[in-house]
């Protein structure tokens, strides 16, 4: 007979969540997480916002290793707005 979680999982292992603000144009930034297995995570970017209301600012979020999420931003022109960039890595048995 077998286990249930042989066919759907053990479940959710871990969450860790973060908040990344980059500030130069096209700015990036690696943030450190408790260490994950990248065979069993995947990264989630939960929200982009900016200091300014005329800017449509995009960013994108990626799991480098097994305790490094990169988090890159785009501006564009403008050189004086911030973007915050909201993520979470989820980790299953």
């Amino acid at each position: 007979m077998s286990n249930l979680s042989e066919f759907i999982g053990g479940g959710i292992k871990s969450v860790q969540s973060g908040t990344t603000v980059l500030v130069a144009p096209d700015a990036s930034a690696n943030e450190t997480i408790n260490a994950v297995d990248t065979a069993k995570s995947f990264i989630s970017l939960k929200g982009v916002d900016t200091s300014s209301t005329n800017v449509l600012p995009c960013a994108k979020v990626e799991l480098v290793d097994s305790t490094t999420v990169q988090v890159i931003g785009r501006r564009g022109i403008f050189t004086s707005v911030t973007i915050t960039v909201t993520w979470t890595v989820v980790e299953y048995y």
